[in-house]
């Protein structure tokens, strides 16, 4: 259950986005408005913004919250100081505004939204500019550890009236026998198949003991060993408004 929702605010329609997603998915918990003095990194450059002023114009989107809305200003690096600030409060939940860069400039600029994604000890949600509630279709990436089980489960406690389906991405290409080699034997594509299965009949026990239906979906990799990018084409096509996924939480050396 989650009681205490913490949305970071630097005062672009990002965080407003965050804002507003928040409200509506969360209509009832604490909210909590935090502004890390300093400076965030924009398309423009930098900003940093009088926290009063901040707070004082969101006042009007928060007012018919049912739920305790305070603020709060902190003074660092943003990513760090977000995430310190979840670490030494009783946070459940945590909505953040991203940019959604592309590469070259997530390089230049860094992405703040991606480092507290990836650091944060609490399920974390990255709101792109145009996402300001929470729609109803949910996609849930599984594979055999215990952080895409987690996901789901949190999937199925948060939101069980959504429709949620849950996708696999399996690798056609890759092989045992090494580089070079790009078609699986009959018994390795069959090995493939049996996992498959064998992580939706999973999942779909997990649903059922929420009482939630659920639909399954495979996804080929285009490249070799990159599930990540035929979770991004599935999204592409549009059948989905937000992405539940489990992470290690890693960082520095691990993490590349």
């Amino acid at each position: 259950m989650t009681d205490q929702v913490l949305i970071p605010i630097e005062g672009s329609p990002l965080s407003e986005a965050a804002l507003e997603y928040a409200l509506a998915a969360f209509p009832q918990e604490d909210l909590t408005l935090l502004h890390v003095a300093g400076s965030w990194p924009t398309k423009y450059g930098t900003t940093s913004k009088d926290p009063y002023q901040l707070f004082e114009a969101l006042n009007e989107v928060v007012a018919d919250h049912e739920g305790a809305v305070s603020s709060r200003t902190v003074v660092g690096r943003p990513a760090r100081a977000i995430v310190k600030y979840v670490e030494e409060h009783e946070i459940d939940e945590l909505v953040i505004g991203s940019h959604g860069r592309e590469l070259g400039s997530r390089i230049l600029f860094g992405s703040v939204a991606e480092t507290v994604a990836r650091r944060s000890p609490v399920p974390t949600t990255i709101i792109r500019t145009h996402q300001r509630e929470g729609g109803p279709r949910l996609l849930v990436p599984i594979d055999a550890s215990s952080q895409s089980t987690k996901a789901l489960q949190y999937a199925l406690e948060t939101f069980p009236d959504a429709e949620i389906t849950v996708l696999h991405a399996i690798d056609p290409f890759e092989t045992r026998y090494g580089d070079g080699q790009l078609v699986h034997t009959e018994e390795e594509y069959e090995q493939i198949l049996k996992e498959t299965k064998r992580l939706y009949t999973k999942a779909t026990n997990l649903a059922d003991e929420f009482g939630v239906e659920i639909t399954t979906a495979t996804a080929v990799e285009p490249v070799p060993r990159l599930p990540a990018t035929a979770i991004l084409s599935y999204v592409d096509e549009g059948k989905t408004d937000h992405v539940i996924m489990g992470s290690h939480g890693r960082s520095g050396v691990s993490r590349v």
